[in-house]
């Protein structure tokens, strides 16, 4: 399925409902899928933050960013984050990257690594800075 240029693997739900047990109307989208991924790419851009929540429930994630990103001599670390937390965090920054060259256009794939735990995404912030 692709919407909004995000393409989504199956067992990706809307979620606009409230969140948990709080009166806190938090749409989103969601997956306890292991190995159920959505993608986008990006253009123009110097850095971009995912946005989601985490919780008991959730679980790891992984994110590739393609091109990797170049930061200073080395590349950018990538690879396994995880969205486990004893407490619910509503809008909570999930993944960060910096250093973007705004001239390259790179494709962003985000994956649920863990099997029956729950990973949410309410947003993409795409910040840029003048050429």
């Amino acid at each position: 399925m692709t919407t909004n240029d995000f393409t989504f693997s199956d067992g990706w739900i809307s979620q606009t409902s409230t969140y948990a047990s709080t009166s806190t109307l938090d749409p989103r989208i969601a997956t306890s899928q292991q190995g159920a991924s959505l993608s986008f790419s990006l253009t123009s851009a110097s850095a971009f933050y995912l946005v989601g929540s985490v919780n008991y429930n959730h679980g790891s994630f992984n994110v590739t960013v393609t091109p990797s990103l170049d930061v200073g001599s080395g590349s950018q670390q990538q690879g396994e984050y995880n969205g486990s937390s004893r407490w619910i965090g509503l809008d909570t920054m999930l993944y960060l990257a910096t250093g973007l060259d705004r001239s390259k256009t790179y494709q962003v794939e985000m994956t649920n690594d863990s099997p029956n735990r729950w990973l949410d995404i309410s947003r993409v912030v795409v910040l840029d800075t003048p050429p």
